[in-house]
């Protein structure tokens, strides 16, 4: 699903079979598109506007793919840990964010809240002492 929303939101991280995925379900919910374009932009006003106020740390959990205006993408200068249990939408996040050191990707279910602080992705890339962060 991850790169089907990909596709939706005109990224390049998705196959064929993502594609012909997306039409079929755009043709049982006409406006898929634009519901998940709006959803993207919503999540860019909602990242800035935290940047604005000083958030320099962002998790993002259920991440899927980093996408189109993905929050590494709208707060290039803040320290962002994106989580999924999808291991396929993490290993391609993790090729997509190899070469960018204020992005980790971290394999894990959002109910497990302990593992995903505990991770070596976020103690490494998170300062939880840090006022500027959530």
């Amino acid at each position: 699903m991850a790169r089907a929303y990909d596709f939706l939101l005109g990224g390049a991280h998705n196959f064929d079979v993502d594609r012909a995925l997306s039409v079929k379900v755009e043709q049982a919910l006409p406006g898929l598109r634009q519901l998940a374009r709006m959803n993207r932009a919503f999540l860019g006003r909602a990242a800035r506007f935290m940047a604005e106020a000083g958030v320099r740390q962002f998790l993002d959990v259920g991440a899927g793919i980093p996408s189109v205006g993905a929050v590494h993408e709208v707060v290039p200068d803040a320290r962002v840990v994106y989580v999924d249990r999808d291991p396929v939408a993490v290993a391609h996040s993790e090729l997509i964010l190899a070469d960018n050191p204020r992005v980790g990707v971290v394999h894990c279910d959002l109910r497990d809240v302990d593992a995903i602080f505990d991770s070596p992705q976020v103690r490494s890339l998170f300062d939880p002492r840090s006022r500027s962060g959530c």
